[in-house]
C-alpha cells in the first residue's frame, strides 16, 4: 500500500504516466501566411500586448514591418507619457491640451507614411494603456477634464503646439530653433521665471582635463586643438546660433556651433567614459538626461578641469513643462498656463478634431501579439483570417506579408478541470477562492448561481494560459450587495477560440451569522464548505459538558501516598 502511494506521488511529481512514459508533446500548430498588412482587433476596450506593452483597440502590421496602433483620440492622449502624473492637475490639463493639439497637427501636416505620428520623443512619447494602468489615474483625470479641447489658429486649424522640459528662464521663438518652419505668432520667446522649480533650471558638468582632451580627440576637426587651452562662447548663453571657439595650446583654432558641440559631447563622453557621463544633476537624485542637456552653456578651462555651466533641457520652443508646473503651483489654471506659452490662445473644441489616431510603434521583423480577450485577425482586404484568436500569436515578416503562428496547443480539444474550493485561500465570512485547470489558452470566467439556478455574479477574468488558475468571490452579487444565506454553485468556465466552453461547478454553503445586539454594521454572510454541519450554540455547550464528564468518569483513580 505504501509503495503504491509512493509510486502515485512520483508519477504526480515527474509527470510519468502509469505506462512509464511521459505525455506526448503537442505538435506545433500550423502557421498562416498573410499577404500585406495584418489588422488585429477586438474592440475599443480590448488590450493587445505588443512586445510587452499593452495597447487599446487595434494593432496593424504594415508590410514594411511598421507596427501601428489605431485607437480613439482621447484614448491616445491618455497614453501620452510626457508629464509625471503626480504634478498639479492644472499643469496636467495644459499638457493634455497641448498633446491633443499636437496629435491633430501631426495628423494634418505630418510627413509619416501610413500613420499620424510616432510613439517616441521624435513626436511625443506614447506608452499605450500602460500609462493609466501604471498608476496614471490623475493624468487620465486631466485628459477627461479637457476632453476635446485643442488650440487653433484664427483659421480654425490646429497650431504646432511644441513643448519641452526646461527653459532655464526663457523660451525661444520658433524660427530661432526651427528656421525651416518659420515664425509662428503663437510661438514667441518669453521670460519664464516659474521654470526655476526644475532641477534642470541650472546644471554643471565637470570633466578632468584628461577626459575633456580624450573626448575632443575623437572629433575630426576638434582633435587638432588637443591639448585644449581655451574654450570661448562667441554669443549670449540664450543665443541658439552662438558658436564656440576652441583653441589648442599650440595655437590651433576650431569653431563649432553650440548645438554641434552639445551633440558631440553628449555622444562621445558616455562612449569613452560610461561610468562618468552623464553626471548627476544638482540635487543628486538622478542623472542628467544627457551629458550636455541643452545648447545654453559656457565652458571654463582651468589647469585641473573643464567645467560646463548650463541651463535648461530640450529645444526651448513653446510650453516649458516645468514652467507649467511652477505656474500651477502658484495658482494658475490650465487656461492661463496655455495662454502664457502659446501667444494668448485659449482652448476650444473643434468638429475637425479626428476621432481616431494612428500611432507608429516602430519597425520589427518579429513580434508577439497577446490580447486580454478574443480578437479577430484580418488581412489587407478586410477579410477574416482568424475569427477568434486567443493567446500569444507570433508574427514574422515573410514574402511581403506576415507569417502568423498560433500559441502551442491552439488546436487541442478543450479540457477544463472541475472547479474546487481552496480552503487555505478562503476567508470565512469574506471570500471564497476556487480553482480549476485548463489545457490551452482560454477566456476564463467565474460564474455564481443560487439554489434556484438564477445568476448571482459573473466575472470576466481575461485570457488564461494552460495551467491552474484561481479566482475569488467576495460573497456579493454583480451590484456589490452581500448575498443571503444559502447554497451557491461556483464554476470557472473556459472558452476556447473555437467557441467551445467547459467547466464543472462546485457547491459552497453561505451562512448568515447572528448579528450582535449592539454590533455595528450589516450582517455579512459567512462562507462554509458544502456539507459542513451547523450546530446551535446550546448543543455545542452540551457536547463540551458531556466531554468533561466522560473524562472525569474514565480517568484512572489515584491513591494518596
Amino acid at each position: 500500500m505504501a509503495l503504491a502511494v509512493l509510486a502515485a506521488l512520483l508519477a504526480l511529481l515527474t509527470g510519468i504516466g502509469p505506462q512509464g512514459g511521459r505525455p506526448a508533446a503537442a505538435e506545433p500548430d500550423a502557421a498562416l501566411l498573410v499577404d500585406g498588412p495584418v489588422r488585429v482587433g477586438g474592440g475599443e476596450d480590448v488590450l493587445i500586448g505588443v512586445a510587452g506593452v499593452r495597447y487599446h483597440d487595434t494593432i496593424e502590421l504594415a508590410a514594411d514591418g511598421q507596427g501601428i496602433n489605431e485607437l480613439d483620440t482621447e484614448r491616445y492622449v491618455a497614453g501620452v507619457a510626457e508629464m509625471p502624473g503626480r504634478w498639479p492637475l492644472e499643469a496636467l490639463k495644459a499638457q493634455a491640451v497641448a498633446a491633443r493639439t499636437y496629435a491633430w497637427w501631426s495628423a494634418e501636416y505630418g510627413a509619416h507614411a501610413g500613420f499620424d505620428l510616432c510613439a517616441t520623443t521624435a513626436c511625443q512619447v506614447f506608452r499605450g494603456a500602460e500609462v493609466v494602468l501604471d498608476g496614471g489615474q490623475r493624468w487620465e483625470e486631466a485628459v477627461a477634464a479637457t476632453a476635446g479641447e485643442v488650440l487653433v489658429d484664427p483659421e480654425g486649424d490646429p497650431i504646432l503646439s511644441r513643448y519641452f522640459s526646461t527653459s532655464g528662464g526663457r523660451t525661444y521663438a520658433n524660427e530661432e530653433v526651427f528656421p525651416a518652419s518659420g515664425p509662428r505668432a503663437y510661438l514667441v520667446g518669453i521670460d519664464d521665471p516659474y521654470d526655476a522649480v526644475s532641477p534642470y533650471h541650472r546644471w554643471r558638468v565637470r570633466f578632468t582635463r584628461e577626459e575633456f582632451d580624450e573626448v575632443l580627440s575623437r572629433g575630426e576637426r576638434l582633435a587638432t586643438t588637443v591639448p585644449v587651452a581655451v574654450v570661448e562662447r562667441t554669443g549670449d548663453v540664450d543665443d541658439v546660433t552662438a558658436r564656440f571657439r576652441v583653441t589648442g595650446r599650440d595655437g590651433s583654432v576650431v569653431e563649432v556651433g553650440a548645438v554641434e558641440l552639445r551633440d558631440f559631447l553628449s555622444l562621445v563622453a558616455p562612449d569613452r567614459f560610461p561610468d562618468r557621463f552623464p553626471t548627476r544633476r544638482a540635487d543628486g537624485l538622478r542623472l542628467l538626461p544627457s551629458t550636455v542637456p541643452s545648447s545654453r552653456f559656457t565652458v571654463e578651462v582651468s589647469d585641473d578641469e573643464v567645467v560646463l555651466e548650463g541651463r535648461g533641457w530640450g529645444h526651448g520652443v513653446g510650453m516649458g513643462q516645468y514652467g507649467a508646473r511652477g505656474r500651477a503651483e502658484d495658482g494658475a489654471d490650465h487656461l492661463e498656463i496655455l495662454a502664457a506659452y502659446y501667444g494668448g490662445l485659449q482652448p476650444t473644441r473643434s468638429p475637425e478634431l479626428p476621432d481616431r489616431i494612428r500611432v507608429g510603434l516602430g519597425q520589427r521583423d518579429e513580434l508577439t501579439l497577446a490580447a486580454d480577450d478574443l480578437v479577430t485577425i484580418l488581412d489587407a482586404r478586410g477579410e477574416v483570417v482568424v475569427e477568434r484568436a486567443l493567446g500569444p500569436w507570433t508574427a514574422s515578416r515573410a514574402d511581403g506579408g506576415w507569417l502568423l503562428a498560433p500559441p502551442s496547443g491552439h488546436d487541442r480539444e478543450l479540457e477544463v478541470g472541475p472547479t474546487r474550493s481552496v480552503p487555505s485561500l478562503t476567508r470565512d465570512g469574506e471570500t471564497v477562492t476556487v480553482e480549476a485547470e485548463v489545457n490551452k489558452h482560454v477566456v476564463l470566467r467565474l460564474e455564481v448561481v443560487d439554489e434556484a439556478g438564477l445568476p448571482v455574479s459573473k466575472r470576466h477574468l481575461g485570457v488564461a494560459e494552460p495551467g491552474l488558475h484561481a479566482a475569488t468571490w467576495r460573497l456579493t452579487d454583480d451590484d456589490g450587495d452581500p448575498v443571503t444565506a444559502g447554497t451557491y454553485r461556483l464554476v470557472l468556465t473556459g472558452e476556447d477560440g473555437a467557441g467551445r466552453s467547459a467547466g464543472t461547478p462546485t457547491e459552497v454553503a453561505v451562512a448568515q451569522p447572528a448579528r450582535p445586539a449592539d454590533g455595528p454594521g450589516p450582517n455579512l454572510p459567512q462562507a462554509i464548505p458544502s456539507g459542513t454541519i451547523l450546530l446551535p450554540l446550546a448543543a455545542l455547550g452540551l457536547l463540551a459538558l458531556v466531554s468533561l464528564l466522560l473524562v472525569a468518569v474514565l480517568r484512572p483513580s489515584r491513591s494518596r501516598p
